[in-house]
């Protein structure tokens, strides 16, 4: 019988990830750059959700605490952006 698994991410995000700062994590694979919101205690935890959940494809290159003002769609929460959507939202955030 074949188990599908559950995202750390939506069993956490019911009770705990509320309380957590968001997490702007980015990895290169492929010559290609991908970004995760990933919400965390700390940027370790962040890392730890992402590659639990699958998100961390390729080589970790950078991270950074998202400013707790930045109101982040939660359809962008726990998962893998395109290049376009992270440059979106980066413009869109950006001041």
């Amino acid at each position: 019988m074949s188990q599908s698994r559950v995202p750390l991410s939506q069993i956490e995000s019911a009770k705990d990830s509320g309380h957590y700062p968001l997490y702007w994590l980015v990895y290169r694979h492929n010559n290609q750059i991908s970004v995760v919101i990933e919400p965390g205690a700390s940027i370790i935890h962040a890392r730890l959700r992402a590659s639990l959940d699958g998100l961390d494809e390729g080589e970790f290159t950078q991270g950074h605490e998202l400013p707790g003002k930045w109101k982040m769609p939660k359809a962008m929460i726990g998962r893998r952006l395109t290049q376009q959507e992270a440059k979106r939202l980066l413009a869109k955030l950006s001041p």
